[in-house]
């Protein structure tokens, strides 16, 4: 008989979910109102992308430390905490008649989308969740596509017709209220009400405390994992794989329209890699949970590394849509390989500082990807180079995927918990 999810694990999944997208939908949909934004404080649209960038900024800042609060405070108080610093973000700019208070707030929303974000989802997921884990991540960022996608053409229409300042007031509070509310619905680590993650095996056969789908005992520290070349392979991966997607993603319009296609249909096929992400994120997180992150990388990862090192080959629309195919396929190894990844190999004891750590690296990687994208159009004059660079770099990934999964590395991951159980 199948294994049936207890109560706190369903509500924490929820609140997983609800927070994520509460969290970042109102800073995403920024970018709907910052050229009438700027008209109306007399800024440009430049000086408000340095308040994203503060803002980034704050994240990496809270990604860093959300392990070591949560050791102090209650996560509830964190989430809630988030959800009041979401609000005074967009409150901040309903008000403001100029860019100085906008830029004062923007670092403290940093903290509330990682301390009520994806950050805390991934925390509470892996906390609650072993059998369905990578499955309950996906889910959690198809979710928030679907919810964007819906909200960005909603939003967008209105803003035209009653301009900027009340809607963003009305994101603020429906993203701030969704955030605390998720606060309730997650619980903290199993342990604390005496259960155990969904699809944690009874100990039995084979070593002490093994999960139901073969991880490692969940015994090492934090201050062990740092400290493990295979740790920072993963973070590699997260760094370079943010690289790709997110510096594909953010001129993805134009690079479609090196490969021949006109402004309107260019904009079609990026619609239609936006489209295709969707239901691609969650595969790679159910093959995750399926036949393990390695598999999932080496199977997705592949697909986008060949798009990429043949791009000189895709001309035409069937060429792009191949290719917005193939890069949609690769989505996941950005934001769901090292979430999966990190927690089957070193154990779930010290989660927040691993996933903070895995957290900050995927904004490192989203900085880093725009800009190197854009600096090597300026050079070139085209993409073309640029891709074939980003196939290699998958290519890097796929050989530190079977690096840091070789035997020999498992083998002294495992002696090293053995060492700091005994």
């Amino acid at each position: 008989m199948a294994e049936k999810i207890n109560r706190r694990a369903l509500m924490s999944g929820i609140g997983a979910i609800l927070m994520s997208t509460c969290s970042m939908a109102p800073f995403v949909m920024m970018s709907l109102y910052m050229e009438q934004m700027s008209r109306s404080i007399d800024s440009t649209v430049g000086m408000l992308a340095i308040a994203m960038s503060i803002s980034t900024a704050g994240a990496v800042v809270a990604s860093l430390t959300i392990g070591r609060v949560l050791k102090v405070l209650n996560h509830r108080i964190m989430i809630a905490l988030a959800g009041v610093l979401v609000f005074a973000f967009q409150f901040t700019i309903s008000v403001s008649r100029s860019i100085v208070p906008i830029y004062m707030v923007a670092f403290l929303n940093g903290f509330g989308t990682t301390w009520g974000g994806m950050a805390m989802s991934q925390i509470i997921i892996t906390q609650w969740f072993d059998k369905a884990r990578g499955t309950m991540m996906s889910v959690c960022m198809v979710v928030m596509g679907l919810v964007l996608t819906a909200a960005i053409s909603a939003v967008g229409t209105i803003i035209i017709n009653v301009g900027y300042r009340p809607i963003v007031m009305a994101v603020g509070i429906i993203g701030g209220a969704g955030v605390l509310l998720s606060a309730f619905l997650a619980s903290g680590a199993p342990e604390k009400y005496g259960l155990r993650p969904y699809g944690t095996a009874e100990t039995g056969k084979g070593s002490e405390g093994e999960t139901a789908h073969g991880a490692i005992p969940p015994s090492l520290s934090f201050g062990m994992v740092i400290k493990s070349p295979v740790f920072w392979a993963i973070i590699l991966i997260v760094v370079l794989g943010t690289v790709v997607t997110q510096g594909f993603s953010s001129q993805a319009a134009v690079i479609f329209g090196t490969f021949g296609l006109d402004p309107v249909t260019a904009s079609y096929v990026f619609a239609t890699f936006t489209f295709l992400g969707l239901p691609w994120q969650f595969v790679f997180g159910f093959l995750c949970d399926k036949i393990g992150p390695k598999s999932a990388l080496t199977i997705c990862g592949s697909v986008c590394g060949i798009v990429l090192l043949l791009a000189f080959l895709w001309n035409g629309f069937i060429g792009a849509i191949i290719f917005a195919f193939g890069l949609a396929v690769g989505g996941g190894m950005a934001g769901l390989y090292g979430p999966n990844m990190a927690p089957r190999l070193f154990g779930v004891k010290d989660v927040g500082d691993i996933i903070g750590f895995i957290v900050m690296a995927s904004s490192v990687g989203a900085t880093i990807g725009p800009l190197f994208f854009g600096l090597m159009y300026d050079s070139l004059g085209n993409y073309m180079a640029t891709l074939i660079i980003m196939g290699i770099i998958v290519v890097i990934c796929l050989l530190l995927n079977f690096w840091l999964n070789s035997k020999g590395n498992l083998t002294k991951i495992r002696r090293q918990i053995e060492k700091e159980k005994s």
